[in-house]
C-alpha cells in the first residue's frame, strides 16, 4: 500500500510538472500575436506605474497610509461585531418565540393525546356494553324462537 502511495504522488507531480511547462510554452505562443505582445507590455507598464504610485504614496504619507488601513480595520471591526449582535438578537428571539411556542404546541397536544384517549376509552367501554347487550339480546331472540318453533311443532 505504501508504493501505492509513493507512485500516485510520482504520477501528481508529474501531472504538476506537465501543466506549468504547458501553461509557460502556451504563454510563450500567444506571444508570437503582436496584438497579444502589445497587450502585455501595455498591462505590465500599467502594473509597474500603479505599484509605482503606491510605493511613493506609501513612502510620502506613511502616516495617512497607517491611518486609512486603520480606519478600514476598525470599521470591519465595527461591522463584525454589529453583525455578532443581530446574529445574538436572532438566537434570542428564536429561543424566546419560537422554541416557547413549540413547548406550547407540544402540550396541548399530549393535553388533546389524553383527551382523546378518554373518549377512546369510552367509547371501547360502550362497544364492549352493546356488545354484550346484542349478544344477550341475540340469545333471548333466539331462545325465545326455539320456545315458539318448538310449541308449533307439537
Amino acid at each position: 500500500m505504501g508504493q501505492a502511495i509513493v507512485k500516485e504522488k510520482q504520477q501528481n507531480n508529474k501531472l504538476i510538472k506537465g501543466m506549468i511547462i504547458g501553461g509557460v510554452i502556451g504563454g510563450f505562443l500567444t506571444l508570437f500575436d503582436r496584438n497579444t505582445r502589445s497587450a502585455v507590455a501595455t498591462k505590465a507598464v500599467d502594473i509597474k506605474d500603479s505599484s509605482k504610485n503606491v510605493i511613493m504614496h506609501v513612502k510620502e504619507n506613511p502616516g495617512e497610509v497607517k491611518e486609512q488601513l486603520l480606519e478600514q480595520v476598525n470599521q470591519a471591526t465595527d461591522t463584525l461585531k454589529q453583525t455578532i449582535q443581530e446574529a445574538k438578537n436572532l438566537a434570542e428571539r428564536i429561543n424566546r418565540d419560537v422554541i416557547k411556542e413549540a413547548k406550547e404546541i407540544s402540550h396541548e397536544a399530549v393535553s388533546f393525546a389524553e383527551d382523546t384517549k378518554e373518549e377512546y376509552l369510552d367509547i371501547q367501554s360502550n362497544v364492549k356494553d352493546t356488545s354484550s347487550k346484542l349478544t344477550e339480546s341475540t340469545k333471548k331472540t333466539l331462545s325465545q324462537a326455539e320456545l315458539n318453533a318448538n310449541l308449533y311443532s307439537y
